[in-house]
């Protein structure tokens, strides 16, 4: 999830990693109240996948029926869930949204949980983001990408329709 624009030279990334696996209900919570939290400039959430479909064994093909795979509302950006949430990076641009996102966290959890500054999202390409994007030039070696933002959040290979929300505009108004 992208929330707006900024022009941070080194932002600070942190890790929220609950002592359990977060309900749909719960996940939303957290998210619209870190999305909430001045400074914020990326989220990520990672866990285990929900397939929608069996992959193997004599049920292949068949529809997965998972109670936690449901739709989800952060910000104005409604998406379905595919994971059971595990943690939360979050990228925060000063000090001050740092323990903005520990309060906002404290509030939201009511079980305990770990919270790690480090470096989690990549911020550089490589060079599989160079094979899937492409150069914009032969004379600009930056990636082919209008928002580099998304750079690191997801898969490589994964449909960017499907796995990314934007939350709000690229311009402050």
């Amino acid at each position: 999830m992208l929330k707006t624009a900024t022009t941070v030279e080194k932002p600070i990334q942190i890790r929220v990693f609950p002592q359990r696996l977060l309900q749909p209900a719960t996940a939303e919570k957290v998210l619209n109240e870190i999305d909430r939290v001045e400074g914020v400039i990326r989220m990520l959430i990672n866990g285990k996948n929900l397939p929608s479909k069996v992959t193997s064994g004599p049920g292949t093909g068949t529809d997965v029926n998972h109670p936690d795979r449901k739709i989800i509302q952060v910000g104005d950006c409604a998406f379905e869930l595919h994971i059971i949430v595990g943690e939360i990076l979050v990228e925060v641009d000063d000090e001050a949204a740092v323990e903005r996102v520990r309060g906002t966290c404290e509030r939201a959890f009511p079980f305990p949980f770990e919270f790690k500054r480090g470096h989690f999202i990549k911020r550089r390409p490589t060079l599989t983001d160079y094979g899937r994007y492409g150069f914009r030039s032969k004379t600009d070696e930056r990636l082919n990408l209008e928002d580099e933002r998304i750079l690191g959040l997801m898969d490589p290979h994964a449909n960017v329709e499907t796995n990314l929300c934007v939350i709000g505009t690229t311009e402050e108004k």
